[in-house]
């Protein structure tokens, strides 16, 4: 069985090659896609505040020029004003197109364990009618949109834990009409309950997401940790994400309208959030790697 060797080092070697060269291509792998959302079941923002998450893309966020992580902890003091966008599409993204238009929603889904489905959330920031620019990865433009609510940085209740703020890309469609109490610029910061809004405006699919967290002080009470996500178990031809498994979400008070940070106080949540880039090749040569080893011990009887 050795003379499959070269074979498949070759073979590994390709698909390593196929998945990294697409982000300096100017689109995102599908290892970059699975990260993504591989972190955001991790962190139980889905089913927790999406009931299904399947970007298109993948969103880099930058405050004051310096782009953040996925899941990174922040202080208040870092995301106090509007953050700049820009959305990295993967290949053959059908909804990411200068000749879209685009809702970007940033919501508090606060802490892990929040039932966000069904409760209402603090709204930082509402615009409807973003465009694209021309050139990868595509800036999100404002210039003909609609400000529904400006930006608000977090300001979560102290002791309240690590809220999870969470920025989301919508596909706006020709069709969309704001609700009524959400169609006006200058909308001042509120709540909102999410999947009404989206059900009853008639937006489109999440195309890209990110998330970060902000914490006020100490927290008073424990959440439920949740596992790391591990780079090297991300598939690199498909986007489907493997993650550890997480513990049981803690019951917290929700239904409750709030201004930010208020609500249920939880402890800080260990959340892990993978890196996007820096590892994304070490991980998928030794998930490559790995098959190919798996394949030669079998042929010599390992």
């Amino acid at each position: 069985m050795l003379f499959f060797a070269p074979a498949l080092l070759a073979l590994a070697n390709f698909v390593v090659a196929q998945d990294n060269n697409s982000t300096s291509n100017g689109t995102a792998s599908a290892t970059d896609i699975g990260l993504v959302q591989a972190n955001f079941n991790n962190a139980q923002l889905v089913p927790g505040l999406l009931q299904k998450f399947n970007p298109e893309g993948v969103l880099d966020v930058s405050f004051s020029g310096s782009q953040i992580e996925i899941g990174q902890k922040l202080a208040q003091s870092d995301v106090s004003t509007a953050p700049s966008l820009a959305i990295l599409p993967a290949a053959g993204a059908s909804d990411i197109s200068t000749n879209n238009r685009y809702t970007v929603i940033m919501i508090d889904a606060d802490i892990v364990g929040t039932n966000a489905l069904n409760t209402p959330l603090t709204r930082h920031w509402l615009v409807n009618g973003a465009g694209l620019s021309d050139s990868t990865p595509h800036q999100v433009t404002f210039d003909q949109a609609t400000t529904i609510t400006d930006y608000a940085g977090p300001g979560p209740a102290e002791g309240s834990g690590a809220h999870r703020y969470t920025i989301l890309i919508y596909n706006q469609p020709s069709s969309f009409q704001a609700p009524a109490n959400l169609s006006t610029a200058g909308t001042p910061l509120g709540t909102m309950l999410l999947n009404n809004y989206v059900q009853e405006s008639g937006l489109g699919n999440v195309v890209a997401a990110n998330y970060f967290q902000v914490e006020n002080g100490q927290a008073t009470v424990s959440v439920p940790a949740t596992s790391t996500v591990n780079p090297s178990a991300i598939n690199g031809v498909t986007s489907t994400a493997a993650v550890s498994q997480t513990s049981a979400p803690s019951q917290t008070q929700s239904g409750s309208q709030r201004p930010s940070g208020s609500g249920a106080s939880a402890a800080a949540s260990s959340t892990g959030a993978a890196k996007p880039n820096r590892e994304l090749g070490w991980g998928v040569t030794v998930g490559a790697v790995g098959v190919v080893g798996a394949v030669l011990g079998a042929g010599m009887g390992f």
